[in-house]
């Protein structure tokens, strides 16, 4: 499969946004309203430049599909996708978070334990996380809190 995972660089600005603000991962967020566009410039160039922020673009066919984030505190990481709306349900997800694990794995990224945030209503990024062997947890009323830990 021609399937790669590539680190964001400036020119990914504006497909992130209109991923942002596509109906599905707005309701999936845990921040429904829609993203201004001037509120996602200042937050894309706070997390590029941040050393606490890793962006991957997921690609197929050198075309981008998805994105996956992992916010970095101390040795924890917290973990946050979606996929462009052509290519959900495909099995897609479940490929670009191995691929981040795998990236954790093999690089100088110093974390051991990812964390995702699951709304109850979000049945298809439960399957995903179930299927990579996260560890599920009742955080709240609201959400789930799926765990890995890396050895």
């Amino acid at each position: 499969m021609d399937i790669i995972l590539n680190r964001i660089s400036e020119k990914d600005c504006e497909l992130l946004f209109n991923w942002a603000n596509d109906g599905d991962v707005r309701k999936n967020s845990f921040s429904s309203d829609k993203v201004l566009y001037e509120d996602h410039v200042k937050w894309f160039n706070n997390k590029i430049k941040s050393d606490k922020c890793i962006i991957f673009i997921l690609k197929f066919k050198d075309m981008p599909i998805g994105q996956v984030r992992i916010d970095v505190e101390s040795k924890m990481a917290v973990i946050s996708y979606s996929l462009d709306k052509n290519y959900r349900g495909k099995g897609l997800s479940v490929v670009m978070l191995s691929l981040v694990e795998e990236e954790i794995r093999n690089s100088c990224i110093n974390i051991n334990k990812l964390i995702g945030f699951v709304k109850f209503e979000n049945i298809a990024s439960q399957k995903v996380f179930e299927s990579l062997k996260y560890n599920k947890k009742i955080h709240s009323d609201e959400f789930l809190e799926y765990e890995k830990i890396f050895k």
